[in-house]
């Protein structure tokens, strides 16, 4: 066999070996794409109390939120807070004269997958006006709007391991019966009124019973705030 045959040989084994790899090779892996890690809202700190203006009791607790409660950063209260759907309500000119014209004002009516209803009220000032928050509370504007006030005190709410307190009332009204859940916010630690305060309130219809009632306005509160923060004044 001379050179050229043997060169000819040579080539069409390597054409047939390459051909060969390319029928039968595995294709090569394709790089995964990175996880995107699911986005983690940042928390906001604040602390709570079932009295304000000057009067800090044992019940003032540090809490976490995602929600921006700060007067001047909140426009809206959100329209879903975990199985709770909310939509704003209008609120009427006696807001204004209750707090003497709040810089904040807000409130919506939400409901849960079981059909529990609650009225989720905010209103802040600054400075001198905070007062008003405090003066109008549901346990004097419930019976200037003919309701009875049948219960009053103050009621632990457990948040995790910890517990946050808040104002509870009872109210009766023409066979209509309510439960009142309310209390007092600070993003300043120092509770300086000139930096703002909130009053916070929560309404809910009883419609099979006054625990179920209250049950339902612990569960949209543990939707509010995410954790109790250990923190100590003194």
């Amino acid at each position: 066999m001379n050179r050229r045959t043997v060169g000819l040989v040579i080539a069409l084994t390597c054409v047939a070996l390459a051909t060969f790899w390319l029928a039968y090779r595995q294709p090569a892996p394709v790089p995964a794409k990175p996880v995107t890690q699911p986005t983690t809202l940042p928390l906001h700190t604040y602390l709570v109390d079932v009295a304000g203006w000057y009067e800090i009791t044992p019940n003032e607790r540090a809490v976490a939120s995602p929600i921006d409660f700060s007067i001047e950063g909140m426009r809206a209260l959100p329209t879903t807070l975990g199985h709770w759907s909310g939509s704003p309500i209008e609120l009427g000119s006696a807001v204004n004269e209750w707090f003497e014209n709040p810089d904040l004002a807000l409130s919506n009516l939400y409901r849960d997958l079981r059909g529990r209803q609650a009225w989720f009220s905010v209103f802040g000032s600054r400075s001198r006006k905070s007062y008003f928050l405090f003066e109008h509370t549901p346990i004097t504007s419930y019976p200037a709007a003919g309701w009875a006030l049948v219960e009053h005190g103050i009621a632990p709410i457990l948040i995790g391991e910890k517990t946050i307190y808040v104002q509870k009332a009872t109210l009766t009204k023409e066979g209509e019966r309510r439960i009142a859940l309310y209390w007092y916010l600070w993003s300043d630690f120092n509770r300086d009124p000139e930096k703002g305060v909130l009053t916070m309130r929560l309404h809910i219809p009883v419609t099979a019973s006054d625990q179920d009632a209250f049950d339902a306005g612990a569960d949209f509160l543990r939707e509010i705030f995410s954790q109790v923060i250990t923190w100590r004044r003194f």
